[in-house]
């Protein structure tokens, strides 16, 4: 069975293919840091970018997963993600073999994050993650 650090790889893998494929030049930090990868888009721009591998499924609903952004250390003390940190959250989702690429406002601040790879059955719009939408 994976295990997550190999989940984690797959998913780094799976981003950095995409890249080259959008022209993009992926870096790796060579210390231990907040994000996993650089990405320089074909502007120069340069984007700090957390990977995830999201495969936890939530108990009370079908068709999404659930993504886990908090970290707790050492002393219990919980982490979450902030806009000086990251710029981009990119979630490859195994389930759909596809990447999400998320800005901000989509997971600053949370302690996990619901993505939907079904719309839900009641039409909700509001406050819902649609995969689809993000795309990368």
């Amino acid at each position: 069975m994976p295990t997550s650090n190999w989940k984690g790889q797959l998913a780094v893998g799976k981003v950095q293919t995409r890249a080259l494929e959008l022209e993009y030049i992926p870096s790796i930090p060579f210390v231990d840091c907040r994000y996993d990868l650089i990405l320089e888009d074909k502007q120069r721009k340069l984007w700090r970018v957390q990977v995830k591998y999201a495969n936890g499924k939530p108990s009370n609903t079908d068709g999404s997963v659930v993504v886990k952004l908090e970290y707790n250390d050492r002393t219990h003390h919980s982490y979450t993600y902030n806009a000086t940190e990251i710029d981009a959250l990119v979630v490859y989702l195994p389930v759909i073999d596809k990447l999400c690429w998320l800005p901000p406002d989509i997971y600053v601040g949370k302690k996990r994050l619901s993505i939907r790879v079904v719309p839900p059955k009641n039409g909700q719009k509001v406050k819902i993650v649609l995969a689809n939408n993000y795309f990368w």
